[in-house]
C-alpha cells in the first residue's frame, strides 16, 4: 500500500482506486459479464448459480474474471491487510438491473452479524491488518445520486454500537436526502474499491432505470481464519476443477506461521 492508500484506509475503512483496470482489461470483464447474464440460468457453468441479481461463484464463469482475484493493482493490498497470509473465500457476480434494490439494504458490518470478537482491525509496525475484508471491481459506471454502496467513514472503528433507525428511521420510506455522515460510493467502471467488512455499509434504492449495476464482489480473510464452516475448500468441488492452479493455492486455508508461495511474489498471473 502507498502511504496515502494506507492513511484513508486507516481514517476511513476503504479506499477508492480510480482506472485499476486497462482497457482491455475493462472491455474483456464486460464481455464476460454479458456472456453471463445472457446464459439461461439452467446452462451456467456448474457450481454457479443466480438469484436476485447476483450470480454466486460468478468469478469462476470466465478467466478475465478469475484474474481479478489476484489483479497487480490489489494484489499488494491484500497482502498488506493479510500480513502476506491471504486467504481468498468468496467472489460473487453482481448484475442486477432497475427490477432489483428497490428497497433500502439494511446497514450492517461484520461485527454486527457475527460478533465483535470475530473480526479483527489494527495498525502493526506502520502496517493495516485486517483479517476480513472485501474487494469491489466496477464494470458500469456510478454517478452521483444514482444509489447503490454507501458506507459510514471511520464506523470500523466504532467503541459504540450504532443506534436502530439513526440513519434511516423508515426503510420503506428513505428520506430525500442521505445523512451527511454517510457516503455514496460513485465508483466508474475500471475502478474498485477495498473496504473493511467491519465498516458499516448498505445500499442504496437504484434509481437509473436505463442503466444496470455490473460488479464483481470479492471476499478475502487471512488464511488462519477459522469460519463456522471450518477449514475446508470454499468452493464447490465443481468450481475448484476450473480454477487456476494459482487461485486454488489462494482460497486455501493455512496455519498462521505458513507462506504461500504466491504470497512471495508481488505479480502473479491466473494461468
Amino acid at each position: 500500500m502507498t502511504p496515502k492508500q494506507r492513511y484513508l484506509f486507516d481514517l476511513t475503512g476503504y479506499i477508492h482506486l480510480k482506472n485499476v483496470l486497462s482497457d482491455e482489461e475493462l472491455q474483456n470483464a464486460q464481455d464476460a459479464v454479458e456472456r453471463c447474464v445472457q446464459t439461461p440460468q439452467d446452462e451456467l457453468p456448474p457450481g454457479i448459480s443466480y438469484g436476485g441479481g447476483g450470480y454466486s461463484n460468478g468469478f469462476s464463469f470466465d478467466k478475465s474474471l478469475e484474474a481479478l482475484t489476484l489483479h497487480p493493482k490489489t494484489w499488494p493490498i491484500v497482502k498488506e491487510l493479510t500480513d502476506n497470509k491471504p486467504r481468498f473465500n468468496r467472489g460473487s457476480l453482481v448484475a442486477k438491473g432497475p427490477e432489483h434494490d428497490q428497497v433500502i439494504g439494511k446497514l450492517h458490518c461484520a461485527r454486527e452479524d457475527c460478533g465483535w470478537q470475530t473480526r479483527r482491525y489494527d495498525v502493526r509496525d506502520g502496517q493495516v491488518h485486517c483479517n476480513d475484508f472485501v474487494v469491489f471491481f466496477y464494470f458500469a459506471d456510478v454517478h452521483p445520486g444514482d444509489g447503490g454502496l454507501v458506507v459510514l467513514p471511520g464506523s470500523h472503528k466504532a467503541n459504540f454500537e450504532r443506534p436502530e433507525g439513526i440513519f434511516f428511521p423508515d426503510p420503506e420510506d428513505p428520506p430525500d436526502e442521505l445523512h451527511p455522515a454517510l457516503v455514496n460510493v460513485t465508483a466508474r467502471a475500471g475502478d474498485a474499491i477495498v473496504l473493511s467488512e467491519l465498516l458499516t455499509h448498505g445500499v442504496l434504492i437504484w434509481k437509473p432505470k436505463e442503466r444496470y449495476r455490473r460488479f464483481l464482489i470479492l471476499r478475502y480473510k487471512t488464511q488462519f481464519f477459522q469460519d463456522t464452516r471450518g477449514h475446508r475448500d470454499p468452493f464447490p468441488p465443481e468450481v475448484m476443477e476450473r480454477l487456476s492452479p494459482e487461485t486454488r493455492e489462494l482460497s486455501q486455508p493455512a496455519s498462521y506461521t505458513h507462506i504461500k508461495d504466491i504470497a512471495k511474489s508481488e505479480h502473479v498471473r491466473v494461468t
